[in-house]
């Protein structure tokens, strides 16, 4: 073999190692791109997910604050007031913080910073929220769906209205109103003396069942989800109660105003005074001088004819009723925009 043959096969050895190692540069350099791009998407990825997953924490935390509204802290704020609530999604570190602020006699903002369980992203939105009271148009001091028996001795009043706080009764107020005409039994009951109202006695067929026109069963039970339950004698602060069976208020007890829903009978004793609103399924009982309601009792029956020389009163207070009903009204986000996100600068 010459010479110059050896050095051609060299300088050709030469040029394909070369050629080689820029092939395998040029797809490291490819590859290199590749899982640059790849883990760019990963990144981006993930932290759409992470964002995504502390928005749902955020408005997660609107949701549970609205469905468990707590009226008696709440709705007792003062104007500008806040109140602080958190918690957490699954058990895990996905959870939420927020403020709630009343901004007017009706109206709060929910703020909610909710974050990923990586702690990557934060997102903090804000909703506007309105009080709910139950708007029941109640016309009459007494509203029963069974007899109701009236003596000497008491008063249903549904004209005076209550002069000393400048609650005025409605010019159309019925004393009782009930199902059947024939349920009412007055005794010993001159013209007047034990009840009135326009007219004193007031007749709506529908009331053959309990509260059927006014609560119904689903607002019965809507109303019984946002009360606290008496239990062991002890009334709660709240102001929404619910008796399980019998409820009595005792000699000298006063209540209210608050919304009072008793599953049984609510027996009224002597000296005890009430102010808002009763929903009671079986009777009302008055019994003893003193004892007295102001505002408005829907009830099964009523029985308020064993007070003797006793006094006891029932007047109807529109003032005492829109005060219970505000106090345990239950917030409702605004319909015209669920949520709006809120950017703080951090600087």
């Amino acid at each position: 073999m010459s010479a110059s043959g050896s050095s051609v096969r060299a300088r050709e050895r030469g040029i394909a190692l070369a050629a080689a190692v820029f092939v395998l540069v040029a797809l490291a350099a490819l590859l290199a791109g590749l899982w640059y791009a790849a883990l760019q998407e990963y990144r981006v990825g993930a932290n759409v997910v992470s964002d995504r997953r502390a928005f749902d924490a955020a408005e997660a935390g609107i949701d549970a604050e609205l469905a468990g509204w707590d009226a008696a802290a709440l709705n007792r704020l003062a104007v500008n007031d806040t109140a602080v609530f958190s918690g957490s999604l699954g058990g895990g570190a996905t959870g939420y913080v927020g403020v709630v602020r009343r901004l007017g006699s009706d109206l709060f903002i929910i703020e909610s910073a909710g974050r990923d369980a990586r702690g990557l992203s934060q997102r903090t939105i804000g909703a506007l929220a309105r009080l709910a009271p139950l708007r029941l148009g109640l016309d009459a001091a007494l509203i029963s769906a069974g007899p109701v028996r009236i003596g000497r001795g008491a008063l249903v009043d549904a004209l005076s209205g209550d002069s000393a706080s400048g609650c005025a009764a409605p010019p159309a107020g019925a004393g009782v109103m009930l199902g059947d005409s024939a349920d009412l039994v007055l005794s010993d009951c001159p013209a007047g003396t034990c009840l009135r109202g326009n007219p004193a006695l007031g007749v709506d067929p529908s009331l053959r069942h309990l509260a059927a026109p006014l609560l119904g069963e689903s607002g019965w039970s809507a109303l019984v989800a946002h009360s606290d339950t008496i239990a062991g004698g002890a009334f709660p602060t709240s102001p929404a109660w619910y008796a399980r069976g019998d409820l009595s208020l005792p000699a000298g007890a006063v209540v209210g105003p608050v919304v009072l829903l008793v599953q049984g009978d609510l027996l009224i004793e002597a000296g005890a005074r009430f102010a808002g609103l009763a929903v009671v399924r079986g009777r009302l009982i008055m019994r003893g001088s003193g004892g007295s309601i102001a505002g408005s009792v829907i009830a099964g029956g009523a029985d308020l004819s064993a007070l003797g020389e006793a006094h006891a009163t029932l007047v109807f207070n529109p003032c005492a009723i829109g005060s219970a009903l505000g106090a345990a009204a239950p917030a409702q986000a605004l319909p015209e925009r669920s949520w709006v996100a809120i950017y703080r600068d951090t600087q």
